[in-house]
């Protein structure tokens, strides 16, 4: 490979991650696009982390997609790669602003299940669930049909969320959410982005405390 092409991979790279973006959000939703959009951005992603991430394609109808964003969720992916928590390090070399301690080798948070593939999570930059004890934030996940999610699961969907969005999840308001699917030292996580893209990510001490400011976080995945 000559030093043209090393020198210009990045930028070419970016201008095809631009590209499937916007195809993306002009829509309407659908599985072959997101898909492709997909393959695009984890094709850029793996490059940079020296991994080979290979995306099969959504597991979602049209219709199911319609409904995502109808009810203000949005689809993703995980790939198997990176959803353990001793595989979280290649997150540090695809996205270097998270500067977190939570990516680097043997970091100390776990995740309560360990899940890749398709999944959907809120689209809102603020975080919803609002004002809510741990154990309110459980009971309101499970009634909606949702899941806990982890940590990976938030970082694909913070830094989806700047693609798509232009904005990080909870860097407006500065909210935070809990991650009732990832612990340190025993005790549930809380994890907000900043406008740079660094990840701020503590564990919460007191499970009862409440906050106009402190909220959380659901997935969804397809039901077999």
């Amino acid at each position: 490979m000559n030093n043209k092409e090393v020198r210009f991979e990045p930028e070419q790279n970016q201008n095809l991650l631009q590209q499937a973006i916007e195809e993306f959000k002009v829509g309407p939703p659908n599985p072959e696009l997101a898909t492709k959009t997909f393959q695009t951005i984890w094709q850029v992603r793996g490059k940079a982390a020296g991994v080979e991430v290979a995306i099969p394609s959504c597991d979602r109808s049209a219709e199911e997609l319609a409904e995502l964003v109808k009810t203000g969720r949005r689809i993703g992916y995980l790939p198997e790669q990176v959803m353990t928590q001793k595989d979280r390090p290649l997150f540090a070399k695809m996205f270097p602003g998270l500067e977190s301690h939570s990516v680097q080798e043997e970091n100390p948070v776990t995740n309560e299940v360990d899940r890749f593939g398709w999944f959907d999570y809120e689209a809102s930059v603020s975080a919803p669930y609002l004002n809510t004890t741990e154990d309110q934030l459980r009971g309101m996940i499970a009634a909606d049909g949702r899941l806990e999610i982890n940590l990976s699961e938030y970082i694909v969907a913070g830094e989806d969320s700047k693609l798509f969005t232009g904005k990080f999840l909870d860097e407006v308001y500065y909210t935070w959410a809990r991650l009732l699917g990832s612990r340190d030292d025993g005790k549930v996580i809380v994890a907000r982005f900043y406008p740079v893209g660094y990840l701020d990510v503590r564990r919460y001490p007191n499970p009862q405390h409440r906050h106009p400011l402190l909220g959380g976080r659901s997935v969804g995945v397809k039901k077999a």
